[in-house]
C-alpha cells in the first residue's frame, strides 16, 4: 500500500472477524514499529502481544477491573478543556453514537466492554515503558506505535488504540506478567475488520489544517 494512502485510510476498528493474523504478520508489523525515531536511539518501546487464551484470560482481568473500578471515557485532564478540543470530541461521538445505537447498546458501555474485550480482534497489544524514562521519552512511544498502526493498514489490518484500560494497569501487569518497572502507556487492538458491521462504517472529521498551524515570516 502506498504511504499517503495508509495514512488517508487508516481508522480505528472496533468490529473484528475471526479470522486469525499470521504470528509472520505480527512480527513484521512490529519490526517497522521498531524503526521509529528515538533520541539518542534508546528505542525506549516495548510490546507484549497476546492472543487465543491468553488474551481471553486478560479480558476477564479487565471486565472484573471494570466492574471494581468504573472508569469511563475521557481525555484524562483534570481541567476543563479549551472549547476547540471539547468540540472536536463532540463531533466524533455524534458521528459513533448512531452506529451504536444500531447495535442496540448504550454508548458509555459500548465504549467501556468495548476496551476491556479489545473490541473482540483476535490480538491484543500492550505498549509500556520502563519508568525510569521521563515524560519526554513518550514522544519516541507514540512514534513508535504511529509506525505500528501504519504498518498494519499497509497489510490490510485493522487497529484501535485503546487508553481507558490503562487505568487497570496493575490488573494488566499481574495477569500478563509485566514487570512493575514497566508503566502500561497504552493497548492496541489488532485484527481484520468486520466491515459489516455498523460501527466500521464511520469516519471523524479532522480539523481544517488553518486550526493547527502557525506561520512566522
Amino acid at each position: 500500500m502506498e504511504l499517503f494512502t495508509a495514512f488517508k485510510n487508516r481508522r480505528s476498528i472496533r468490529a473484528y472477524t475471526d479470522q486469525p493474523v499470521s504470528r509472520k504478520d505480527i512480527e513484521e508489523i512490529l519490526g517497522y514499529a521498531g524503526l521509529a525515531p528515538s533520541a539518542i536511539n534508546v528505542q525506549p518501546w516495548e510490546y507484549v502481544v497476546t492472543y487465543g487464551e491468553e488474551k481471553e484470560r486478560l479480558c476477564r482481568c479487565l471486565k472484573r477491573a471494570h466492574s471494581e473500578k468504573q472508569v469511563s471515557c475521557g481525555p484524562g485532564t483534570k481541567a476543563a478543556l479549551p472549547a476547540q478540543f471539547t468540540n472536536r470530541s463532540r463531533a466524533a461521538a455524534a458521528v459513533m453514537a448512531p452506529k451504536v445505537k444500531a447495535l442496540n447498546v448504550d454508548f458509555n458501555r459500548f465504549v467501556e466492554e468495548g476496551s476491556c474485550s479489545f473490541y473482540g480482534a483476535p490480538i491484543a497489544i500492550v505498549v509500556t515503558i520502563d519508568r525510569r524514562f521521563p515524560e519526554l521519552r513518550y514522544l519516541d512511544l507514540g512514534l513508535s506505535v504511529a509506525y505500528l498502526l501504519l504498518a498494519a493498514e499497509a497489510k490490510f489490518l485493522g487497529t484501535c488504540p485503546i487508553g481507558l484500560i490503562t487505568a487497570y494497569d496493575d490488573a494488566m501487569a499481574d495477569c500478563l506478567n509485566i514487570s512493575h518497572d514497566k508503566k502500561i502507556v497504552l493497548a492496541i487492538a489488532l485484527g481484520y475488520a468486520d466491515e459489516s458491521s455498523p460501527i466500521n462504517q464511520f469516519r471523524t472529521e479532522r480539523d481544517d489544517l488553518e486550526n493547527i498551524l502557525s506561520w512566522y515570516e
